[in-house]
């Protein structure tokens, strides 16, 4: 996501052309597009709301953020990691 590949099979191309990639898979070979999106429905999903939120939470103890305000109204909120520059209420 940090560098704006969602797709499985981009993911899957990327694996195989960018050397970033390859330093990550440490000489394996590149795993097939249905194996990351297998990964990420029976691995991921699961756990990805309580993940998300020890990263706040640690963001905040080092006061990387603040926590003193919550926003569930709607706020707009900017992020240039996501798809889209603004994430709405309703998509989260």
């Amino acid at each position: 996501n940090m560098n704006c590949i969602y797709s499985s099979r981009e993911i899957e191309k990327a694996c195989k052309r960018d050397i970033n990639f390859m330093y990550l898979l440490g000489g394996a070979s590149a795993p097939d597009h249905s194996t990351i999106a297998r990964f990420r429905s029976i691995h991921f999903s699961p756990i990805s709301k309580d993940l998300i939120a020890q990263f706040t939470n640690f963001l905040g103890d080092n006061k990387e953020i603040s926590k003193d305000t919550l926003f569930i109204d709607g706020t707009k909120i900017e992020s240039s990691a996501n798809r889209y520059t603004f994430v709405w209420k309703k998509a989260i």
